[in-house]
């Protein structure tokens, strides 16, 4: 591989990384956005959560159509109008009357953005560019989402203690404008356009043998009639919903407990670090141990957090360390879908499997948000939403068996 071609594909690397970085910055700090807007619209946590809902409900209904435009046109324009879009969405909250409005501005703004500057992107965009390394070179793209995430909340923090929550948010959709923006117009849709196929040395009649599997054959209405289709939205939905449930309330939940919203926000990047420390080490953890005992990892590990979650009033420190096994827990398991998809259901088909998979779980996901909310709302705690997840981990340690592996994958 030349020089330069490995500069250029690992320059899109970079640009994933900002790119996953900014739109994973969305569900995650949402809980400091989420405060000021409970005390401007005197909303219950339920409404408050439906943000969550909207965006993620409308994720699941744009993704395939993203997607398949992702197949047809410049990524480079694709994420531009991602990154304006983010833009004008935060930008637009500050313009809000009634909640209602928030709700239409994630629906149309923000859930787009989402959908063209994350993990779909990477994964069409690094598919192109990279054979030999392209675990690699998603792996350290899917980092991108932990620096968001860790970032982002001493951003916003800062910028709503140093105004009103209204102009706050202008500069935060300038800020994430700008750090995208520059970073797109470094996309080169395909390495066929410098002449080179994927990482530098593969030809065109290699490519053309290496898709001709009968992988290709299976369709969507395969998928879901296989056992270790539903084993892996199980294992992976437990977890997933179950984070982004506890993280989209995190806030609110702890500040409940006595702990000051710089302190919430201090949280955030703590699970963020952890997270991104636990997706770096990922591929080395899944080469050594297996997928299947590294699943168990992190649903026991997610178990453990919200058990040390549901004694928040023991403490800062406790908080601390529940808030950090959860991104331990979650960074693992946030890749094994990518990670299993071709293993299990062949490499010509991952996209496809993925697709489906991921529009699955996010129907799981759709009420966690203001399922947390809502349990809060009628029992004035969320230990018994706490224990629901706790009792499906437990569960869906009995789905991993299910997923088989090829002997040779």
């Amino acid at each position: 591989m030349s020089t330069r071609f490995l500069w250029l594909g690992w320059r899109q690397v970079w640009v994933c990384f900002v790119a996953l970085s900014t739109s994973g910055m969305i569900a995650s700090t949402y809980s400091l956005i989420a405060v000021p807007l409970m005390e401007e619209y005197q909303t219950s946590r339920a409404v408050l959560m439906l943000a969550m809902t909207v965006l993620s409900g409308t994720c699941a209904v744009l993704s395939p159509f993203l997607g398949s435009l992702m197949d047809r046109f410049s990524l480079r324009w694709l994420l531009l109008m991602g990154s304006l879009s983010i833009g004008i969405g935060y930008a637009s909250l500050s313009l809000t009357t009634a909640f209602y409005q928030v709700l239409i501005i994630f629906g149309v703004f923000i859930a787009p953005a989402n959908v063209l500057l994350g993990p779909m992107l990477a994964s069409v965009l690094l598919s192109r560019w990279f054979e030999q390394q392209r675990g690699r070179a998603i792996g350290f793209a899917i980092a991108g989402i932990s620096v968001g995430v860790f970032c982002f909340p001493i951003i916003i923090q800062a910028l709503l203690e140093a105004y009103s929550w209204r102009p706050a948010v202008q500069y935060l959709g300038l800020i994430l404008t700008l750090w995208s923006v520059t970073t797109a117009v470094l996309v080169i849709d395909r390495p066929q356009l410098k002449g080179r196929w994927p990482d530098g040395a593969v030809s065109q009649s290699e490519r053309a043998a290496e898709n001709n599997t009968n992988g290709k054959n299976i369709r969507w209405f395969t998928l879901l009639s296989m056992p270790a289709f539903w084993a892996i939205v199980g294992t992976v939905a437990v977890v997933t919903a179950g984070m982004k449930g506890t993280l989209t309330n995190l806030a609110p939940m702890v500040m409940d407990a006595g702990v000051s919203a710089a302190q919430a926000a201090q949280l955030i990047s703590i699970y963020a670090a952890c997270s991104f420390m636990a997706k770096l080490s990922f591929a080395a953890l899944a080469d050594r141990i297996g997928p299947h005992r590294l699943m168990a990892f992190s649903i026991l590990g997610f178990a453990v957090a919200l058990m040390l979650l549901i004694q928040a009033k023991m403490g800062f420190g406790v908080i601390v360390s529940g808030v950090a096994l959860m991104g331990l827990a979650g960074g693992l398991m946030l890749p094994m879908e990518a990670y299993l998809a071709p293993k299990v259901f062949g490499a010509q088909v991952a996209g496809r499997a993925m697709g489906v998979l991921t529009g699955v779980i996010l129907v799981v996901m759709l009420c966690t948000p203001p399922l947390f909310g809502f349990i809060f709302d009628i029992t004035g705690s969320y230990q018994g939403i706490f224990w629901f997840f706790i009792v499906a981990a437990i569960l869906a340690l009995t789905l991993i068996p299910a997923i088989k592996l090829p002997a040779n994958p």
